[in-house]
Order: C-alpha cells, then sequence, then structure tokens
C-alpha cells in the first residue's frame, strides 16, 4: 500500500471514531487526501482492478456513509426545541456535513 493510501486509510478510520471532535478534526485532512493526485491515482487502480482487498472509491465512500449516518444521529439525539442558535448550528452542521458527502462525489467522478 502506498503512503498516500495508508494515510487515507488512517484519516478514514479516524472518520469512523465515536468521539465527535475527532471526527471533525479529520474532515480537512480527508478534503486535502481527495485532492492529493497520488491519493486519486491509487484509488483509481484500485478500483479499476476490482481487488477486494485494496482501499478503492467504494471503500472511502462506504466509511463516507458511516460517518454522515452518525453526525446525522448525534444531530437528532439533541433537544428538538433548542433555542435559535442552537436551531442554526444544527443546520450549519447539517449543511457541512451534506457538502462533505458533495466534495467527495465530485472528486471521485472527476478522477474517472
Amino acid at each position: 500500500m502506498s503512503l498516500a493510501l495508508h494515510e487515507l486509510l488512517i484519516c478514514c478510520r479516524r472518520l469512523e471514531n465515536e468521539k465527535a471532535g475527532e471526527r471533525r478534526k479529520e474532515v480537512e485532512n480527508f478534503k486535502r487526501l481527495l485532492c492529493d493526485s497520488e491519493t486519486v491515482n491509487q484509488l483509481d487502480r484500485n478500483s479499476d482492478s476490482k481487488q477486494g482487498k485494496q482501499l478503492n472509491w467504494d471503500a472511502v465512500f462506504s466509511v463516507l456513509q458511516k460517518y454522515f449516518q452518525k453526525e446525522m444521529k448525534n444531530l437528532q439525539l439533541t433537544k428538538p426545541n433548542a433555542s435559535a442558535s442552537t436551531q442554526t448550528a444544527r443546520q450549519k452542521k447539517i449543511q457541512e456535513v451534506g457538502s462533505l458527502v458533495k466534495y467527495f462525489i465530485r472528486h471521485a467522478n472527476k478522477s474517472k
């Protein structure tokens, strides 16, 4: 496994962390890695070769889905009758999580 993919694998594991703070810190690193040409090339090669044990676009998307579900679950657990500022912060967080998914999809589609 290349260094670039190893770094992405570690990043993906951190995105699956139970602690929200750890996941939040890792988002920028995830975006940076998706912009790295070596990472993208390796993901493309692994996706084309269809080797099940290799990190590929599908595996990264699966991690991103789990991240999305965790974040949405956390947002749903907060009190529904919260203050206006809390509601605004919640909406902002939903937009941030959704934009990360869009960001990933754009980069995955661009690489092919």
